[in-house]
């Protein structure tokens, strides 16, 4: 008899544990209207997107910018004479446990909108405002120039970016036998190609680029094959955040249609990044541009 009582009291306290699990987290209109404060999660190793800036390492980017302008239609949404903004550095794993601790309440990095995500990590998504696409990074020297010359080599991907779902599909359908190892920052895996503890690094290739364009001598690394995916980067929230979404989307279509978001590309992909003294010098993609013609947060990637 008691055997039952504990088998009993064992799956009342699996489904009160799971029925925890599931329980939608709240939304963060009241509170971030109540505080007058909203807390931004930023990559610092994110150019174009985001970056440190200063000695008061002041985060800026692309997306910084798009964030700061979505986030004053929803001070103004929410009638407040003023809402402060702080920001957070994250990064690949850091951002999804800070969204749902709610040590930040909006994640403003190089974020991929994908329906594992949304699922599996009670996020949602706004708008595109760029969309990027896997490629790989190696030395100038190293001989490798397609997927098909990966096997046997050393490749490396950021923890917690698509870019290791991406490489697992390739592995799979060209039948790779490779050695594969994760770094917890952008900066991190750059470092390794250069130093050549890597032969290889699949990221998003506008990241790629702009890691090449900061190096001392970019004419030793290049980035070679075709894109082998489509990332549509974009802010993201919990999922409970219905209010904020309709906000943030809102605006993104206006930014859009008053060409808003079009000066802020030219600024950030193909102008003199401020204080580092070079551009990108990336047009505008025909993906991007028929984005945000036809947005749309709804993709099965």
């Amino acid at each position: 008899m008691w055997l039952n009582h504990i088998f009993r009291g064992a799956v009342l306290l699996c489904l009160a544990s799971s029925s925890l699990a599931q329980t939608p987290l709240p939304d963060n209109w009241d509170k971030i209207k109540e505080s007058q404060r909203i807390t931004v999660g930023y990559r610092p190793d994110g150019l174009p997107f985001a970056y440190e800036m200063g000695e008061a390492k002041k985060p800026v980017g692309y997306a910084i910018d798009i964030c700061q302008a979505l986030i004053a239609k929803l001070q103004q949404n929410m009638g407040l004479a003023k809402l402060d903004i702080q920001y957070r550095a994250i990064n690949g794993q850091t951002r999804f446990t800070d969204l749902a601790s709610g040590a930040i309440d909006v994640d403003c990095s190089n974020t991929t909108n994908t329906k594992d995500r949304r699922e599996s990590k009670h996020v949602s998504f706004s708008l595109p405002y760029y969309i990027a696409g896997v490629r790989m990074l190696v030395k100038s020297d190293s001989g490798i120039n397609d997927v098909d010359d990966l096997s046997g080599k050393r490749v490396i991907t950021t923890k917690g970016t698509t870019s290791l779902q991406v490489l697992e599909r390739r592995v799979a359908v060209n039948g790779l036998k490779i050695q594969h190892s994760e770094c917890l920052t952008h900066n991190d895996c750059f470092k390794a190609v250069q130093g050549g503890t890597a032969d290889v690094w699949l990221m998003d290739d506008i990241l790629l680029a702009a890691h090449r364009a900061q190096a001392e001598k970019p004419e030793q690394v290049k980035l070679i094959g075709k894109l082998m995916s489509i990332e549509p980067l974009s802010l993201m929230m919990r999922d409970s955040d219905v209010r904020m979404k309709k906000v943030f989307d809102a605006e993104m279509r206006n930014l859009s249609q008053n060409f808003e978001i079009t000066r802020l590309y030219k600024k950030w992909f193909e102008s003199p990044l401020p204080g580092k003294g070079f551009a990108l010098n990336v047009p505008m993609s025909y993906l991007l541009t028929d984005m945000l013609r036809f947005p749309s947060d709804k993709f099965d990637n």
